[in-house]
This record gives structure tokens, C-alpha cells and sequence, in this order.
């Protein structure tokens, strides 16, 4: 007889079951990961980390947030720096006066950009996942994990949704990226109403807390948003309870798998003539029950939600940081755009006297 406790949520105090489909490490109620949720002890000395060591570690920092998406604003830095580095090492006399139209036509476009995004982020209204409108919407929730969909951080091992990372080699002038990469897989933002499917690739992406540790001379760094973080998300939301059936198809598998790793209990449940052995037709049953369950589990919460890219260029935003961190964001972009504008407009006026 198995006396083993079950694990119980330091956060909301859930007993997991033996039948539960959310990974060991995960509540499968609030959704946090059990360790990340652990006191933290005090003092704790900053050891210097391996690269792809295996180890799972919770030692990120908040910083300057690493940007990655496909809106015109993540592109100002290329396009400014291409601009100058025309004006500057083209050896024409005129070289900015061809220069500086274009530049000035840029940081506007990109003020713009940054300014709608900007007021979305601060005018429309926080909605709940059970009770959203189908359009767009700003929700607020915790990364949850997909059936199916799971993705490691290349040097920390830790399970999230996306990452980038980059090893760069020497410093200063002689510093040279010598591996890096980005990637992200769909993911469920779970607020206390329900879940909702977002897929990262998509999206205009906000990531402020990272790993960063030196050996020999060497810099990793990693940026990740990992299971259990806070998310904060903008984009067009819509619920199709018709058309689920790819998801649900994926959860029909994901509760087989699941109910799998316990053999009793599946045997117990399924074994209809206790031959001890599974026949096709008791597979098939099993197949049967656990679409019920994940058929009744989208029923309950309205159908299918996503969370996608709208077909009107308004901005699809993902960030694991409060809506004001949101919003001061782009509102530092728009001032940053806007004085590149008049700086260049009165360069411009000044070679043209």
C-alpha cells in the first residue's frame, strides 16, 4: 500500500492526485512550480554557474527589458545605426542630405508606431479569460504549461515558454557572439477564470528578467519567461468551441499519457475482464473517457480561447511585468523617437543654410 503524502501547493495549498496531467513540478490548481515558489534563503552567496550544466536554477534578475517582435519599433535601432553609419563612413560631401530625409521619416513612423501601442496599452481595459469579449483585449494571468508543448532553456535547463539567449567571448572591442538563439512554444495564460492559448512567435515580446554569469571569458546571458512567471498580454481574443478539435485531440493524449504512468489505477479502471492485459477494445474505451474529460474541461470554460496577432496592425504584446512597466515602456519609446525626430529635422535645417 502506498503511504507516500501527496505534494501540497506552498501557494494555495492544493493535494495533487494520483490522475493529475499538469508535470510534477507544477500545481496543477494555481500553476506555479513548486520550486520557484520555496522561501528563498537569506544571504544566499552568488556562485559562479556552469553553462549546460543540467541544473534547474530560479536566479534571475530584473533588467532592461530584451525586446523581440514584429513591429516596426523593435527595427528602429538597425535602421537608426544603418543611417549613421552611411552619414559618417560615406566619404560624399553631401552624404547627409541624403541621409537625414530618410532618418527623419523613420524615428516619425516609429513614433507612431510607439504611440498607438502605447495608448492601446493604456485605454483598453482589463478583461477576465471566462468573461472576455471576442476582439481585442488585455489579459493579465501566469504562464502555464501546453500538453504537449514543452520547451528547456538552452543554459539554465529551466522549464519555460520562450528564451533567448547569447555566449559572448572577450569584452569590449574584441567581444564577439560566438553562439545565440531564440525560440518560444504556444503556452496557456491561466488567470482564476480560465485558460487562454497564446503563442509567442507571434507576438511583440517584453522579457525583463535574465540569467548572467562569467566563466573564463565567456558572458552568458539568458532571457526567459518560464512556467509559473506572470504574463501580461494584448492581442485579438476568440473562443471557438466548434473547432477545438486539434487542441482537443492533444489533451485526449496528454490524459492517456498521464493516467499511463500510474499502471494500478489504469488497469483498475480500464482492465474490464481482469486478464491483466489491455485489449483493443479497452484501449479504446480508456481513448473514449479521456476525451470526455478534456471535452468537458473546454466545455466549462466557454470553448476554446487564443490569444493572436490582430488582422488590423493593432499590437499583439507579451510581457512578464505589470501593465504600468507596460506602458512606461513605450511611453520612453515614444520620447525617444520623438526627439531622434526633431534632432535630425533641425541637423537637416542646419545643412541646408
Amino acid at each position: 500500500m502506498n503511504t507516500a503524502s501527496p505534494i501540497v501547493c506552498p501557494k494555495c495549498g492544493y493535494a495533487r492526485t494520483a490522475a493529475e496531467t499538469a508535470p510534477d513540478w507544477q500545481c496543477p490548481s494555481c500553476g506555479i512550480a513548486y520550486n520557484k515558489f520555496q522561501a528563498k534563503p537569506e544571504n544566499k552567496p552568488q556562485a559562479t554557474k556552469p553553462a549546460h550544466t543540467g541544473a534547474v536554477t530560479d536566479n534571475r534578475k530584473a533588467g532592461k527589458p530584451f525586446q523581440q517582435g514584429k513591429t516596426t519599433g523593435a527595427a528602429a535601432g538597425v535602421v537608426y545605426l544603418g543611417l549613421l553609419g552611411t552619414g559618417i563612413f560615406v566619404p560624399y560631401e553631401g552624404i547627409w542630405l541624403w541621409v537625414l530625409p530618410p532618418m527623419i521619416a523613420a524615428s516619425f513612423v516609429f513614433w507612431l508606431d510607439s504611440y498607438r501601442t502605447k495608448s492601446q496599452v493604456l485605454n483598453v481595459p482589463t478583461s477576465r479569460v471566462a468573461s472576455a469579449v471576442q476582439g481585442y483585449v488585455e489579459l493579465h494571468g501566469t504562464v502555464e504549461y501546453v500538453p504537449g508543448c514543452t520547451l528547456t532553456a538552452p543554459l539554465t535547463n529551466a522549464p519555460c515558454v520562450w528564451y533567448q539567449y547569447g555566449v559572448v567571448e572577450g569584452s569590449g572591442k574584441r567581444a564577439r557572439t560566438v553562439e545565440s538563439g531564440n525560440f518560444g512554444t504556444p503556452f496557456l495564460l491561466r488567470d482564476d477564470t480560465g485558460d487562454c492559448l497564446v503563442d509567442p512567435n507571434e507576438a511583440y515580446v517584453l522579457c525583463d528578467m535574465h540569467d548572467e554569469w562569467v566563466k573564463g571569458n565567456r558572458t552568458y546571458t539568458e532571457w526567459s519567461i518560464r512556467i509559473g512567471d506572470p504574463i501580461y498580454a494584448i492581442g485579438r481574443f476568440s473562443s471557438d468551441a466548434l473547432h477545438a478539435d486539434g487542441e482537443l485531440g492533444k489533451e485526449t493524449m496528454v490524459r492517456l499519457r498521464a493516467w499511463l504512468r500510474d499502471p494500478k489505477a489504469f488497469f483498475g479502471r480500464f482492465d474490464a475482464n481482469r486478464d491483466g492485459k489491455i485489449a483493443a477494445a479497452e484501449l479504446a474505451a480508456a481513448r473514449e473517457a479521456a476525451q470526455r474529460e478534456a471535452a468537458q474541461y473546454y466545455t466549462a470554460q466557454g470553448g476554446m480561447h487564443t490569444l493572436t496577432a490582430p488582422e488590423d496592425r493593432r499590437p499583439f504584446v507579451l510581457a512578464n511585468a505589470a501593465h504600468d512597466q507596460v506602458a512606461s515602456h513605450f511611453s520612453a519609446l515614444t520620447w525617444v523617437h520623438l526627439g531622434i525626430f526633431f534632432i535630425t529635422l533641425g541637423f537637416l535645417a542646419w545643412n541646408w543654410l
